[in-house]
């Protein structure tokens, strides 16, 4: 079924735009985080490749740098500690969110007890990744979403993380799991430009077998997120995806980053 394609060369561009991000970074021709955004809107455009998206526009080449960091951390093995402590002021949402991800890692992403439940807390409490708790968590989901899907993270990382935040913080589970449909939203889109899905009815399979796969419930994503996925981040052929979703609206309704 699969064009032949492995995952990892459908991220061959955007790991080309990060290297060259920092080479940058590394130059000091990079100081303040905003360069860094702006910097990271140029590359990507020069290079053809779209940031990691839903439905959403606001800031998100701020939220990409995420992927600069993961792939500079864990890819291209740059980031120590000591570099990482001088590169603060670029990073200060990813360290942060690395810090908490190290930490629900050493725990297997098991809070047994309160001790470790407040320790979460504490570390989400950070303004540096937002002004409401809301918005913490979904830049931590953010931060282990891009690990996992470029397959830096394992997906019971993302799983875990996930659970380990609604754990700590119930009332908000429900708007955490939109996060966990993106992410199987962007599994049956990269299913789909891997050539791995070329029907209707394998489409609508996928979407719940992400989910038992992950072993989670109210996770499958609606079509015109996956549709939208598909198209800009992945650059499927539109007529490709006529076939596959033959009752969206055809017109993108993601309008481009400015």
């Amino acid at each position: 079924m699969s064009n032949g394609l492995d995952a990892r060369q459908l991220y061959k561009n955007r790991i080309e735009a990060v290297t060259e991000i920092w080479s940058k970074i590394m130059r000091n021709e990079v100081s303040t985080r905003n360069q860094l955004e702006e910097l990271v809107y140029i590359v990507y455009k020069q290079k053809g490749v779209e940031p990691f998206r839903g439905l959403s526009k606001v800031r998100i080449y701020d939220k990409e740098i995420a992927t600069v960091y993961i792939v500079g951390k864990y890819g291209l093995g740059v980031v120590d500690g000591e570099l990482a402590n001088a590169l603060k002021g670029l990073f200060s949402v990813e360290i942060a969110c690395d810090e908490i991800y190290s930490f629900l890692k050493s725990r297997n992403f098991q809070l047994s007890n309160n001790d470790d439940l407040e320790q979460l807390k504490k570390m989400v409490d950070n303004e540096a990744l937002g002004p409401k708790t809301e918005e913490r968590g979904f830049r931590l989901l953010r931060y282990v979403f891009t690990g996992t899907i470029m397959r830096f993270f394992s997906e019971d990382d993302f799983v875990g993380t996930y659970k380990a935040l609604a754990a700590a913080f119930p009332d908000l589970a429900s708007r955490f799991m939109r996060y966990v449909r993106f992410y199987v939203a962007f599994k049956v889109a990269e299913d789909i430009a891997l050539g791995n899905i070329k029907k209707v009815d394998e489409k609508k399979i996928m979407k719940y077998a992400h989910c038992l796969r992950l072993n989670l419930t109210k996770c499958v994503p609606h079509d015109k997120l996956i549709r939208e996925i598909a198209l800009k981040v992945y650059k499927v052929p539109k007529r490709t995806l006529d076939r596959l979703f033959p009752n969206e609206d055809q017109r993108s309704f993601i309008p481009k980053a400015q």
